[in-house]
């Protein structure tokens, strides 16, 4: 009596697990009472293989709970594991299609609940035919959407290697356009140290500055292929960069002429070496332009992709750093001054995200602090 109650537990546990898994979705009631009659239900530990490459069986698995992991051989004899195996999934069913070899090892990684089915007593049964017809038709569909999800899953992950292979070769050639900032950097101080350079504040001086800094600016945009609105240069945000940035330049006027008013000292306007006028008006706005899309629009985007600085502070830093470094020919205090007024221009194009505010912010500052001293 006792061992008829055992029985009839193990066949109620067997049919619950059955009826839990979702191949039970495309079997009959008969089909599933017939299999149940076969079946076992299995519990193993995690560790525990389940099936090992290159048996020779067609006896399948349902796996219930928990998961497993698959794996095969590699050439040096260890096990490589290939992907995870959850709730839900058939184990072995290749073989139990088809026949052959299994093609892996499959593990228990945590205690799995399985509903074991032997193929052989399965065969066995009575009009065993139709029963098995079921459930070869159900794993075909396991099989078909497990080949669909890892044809998505290969060309998901070939894409990312495309990407990750891109991405290497942008970062490549953004190395070199920063060491050849660097190196323009260094040439133009040595003409000047050498004093082939009597005026760096000439504007014949200041367009070969802009000219040889352009020339590798261009070239990384072309060759990255790099859209204008990553450059800054954008509709989105324009009206509102424009107006915010106009609104802090009001702010910082007013205590400059307050200054210039009230305060400061007469001084001949010609010992700056720069003449205010409208040509300096002009020319110093298309030097801002320049500046501005090399620095802000490519410099720190290409900074912040290369680093994924989601936040933004170490691409603004190193940014300022080599902003700075092109002013050195002006002198140590225009270093230090372009670094500060760097990292305000960076953050405010951080909020911003459009060149135009960054543009009027810059160039109303250069032209602000040129008429305090000059004045």
């Amino acid at each position: 009596m006792e061992n008829a109650n055992r029985t009839k537990d193990s066949q109620r546990l067997i049919i619950e697990r059955l009826k839990a898994h979702p191949i039970a979705a495309h079997l009959s009631p008969d089909a599933v009472e017939t299999i149940a009659a076969v079946a076992q239900a299995k519990d193993l530990q995690p560790g525990e293989v389940i099936i090992r490459e290159g048996e020779e069986s067609a006896d399948l698995y349902l796996l219930v709970s928990g998961t497993a992991i698959a794996a095969r051989e590699a050439f040096n004899g260890d096990q490589l594991d290939l992907n995870a195996i959850e709730p839900g999934d058939c184990i072995g069913e290749l073989t139990f299609l088809a026949g052959g070899k299994r093609a892996t090892t499959v593990r228990a990684n945590t205690k799995c609940e399985l509903v074991f089915v032997p193929a052989e007593a399965l065969q066995a049964v009575p009009e065993a035919s139709p029963v098995i017809g079921e459930l070869k038709s159900a794993l075909s569909r396991v099989v078909v959407n497990r080949a669909r999800s890892m044809s998505d899953a290969m060309l998901s992950s070939l894409r990312r290697e495309l990407e990750i292979q891109k991405l290497q070769n942008q970062f490549g050639q953004f190395l070199v356009f920063t060491i050849s900032i660097f190196l323009i950097s260094t040439v133009l101080f040595y003409l000047v140290a050498e004093e082939y350079v009597k005026d760096v504040y000439d504007p014949g001086f200041s367009w070969q500055t802009v000219f040889f800094l352009a020339v590798p600016c261009l070239l990384i945009i072309k060759f990255m292929k790099i859209p204008l609105a990553d450059l800054g240069i954008r509709r989105e945000g324009l009206w509102t960069s424009f107006r915010d940035s106009v609104l802090i330049c009001i702010g910082i006027t007013i205590p400059a002429a307050i200054y210039l008013i009230y305060f400061k000292q007469d001084s001949p306007g010609s010992d700056m070496g720069v003449v205010v006028d409208g040509f300096f008006l002009v020319q110093y706005f298309a030097h801002t332009v320049f500046q501005e899309v090399g620095s802000r629009g490519l410099l720190q985007g290409l900074f912040q992709k290369f680093l994924n600085d989601s936040k933004g502070h170490r691409a603004i830093l190193l940014t300022s750093i080599i902003f700075a470094s092109l002013h050195i020919t002006f002198g140590i205090d225009a270093v230090l001054i372009t670094f500060v007024a760097s990292i305000v221009f960076g953050y405010v194009y951080l909020k911003q995200k459009n060149l135009i505010g960054v543009i009027v912010l810059h160039y109303w500052l250069g032209v602000l602090a040129t008429i305090v001293v000059a004045f």
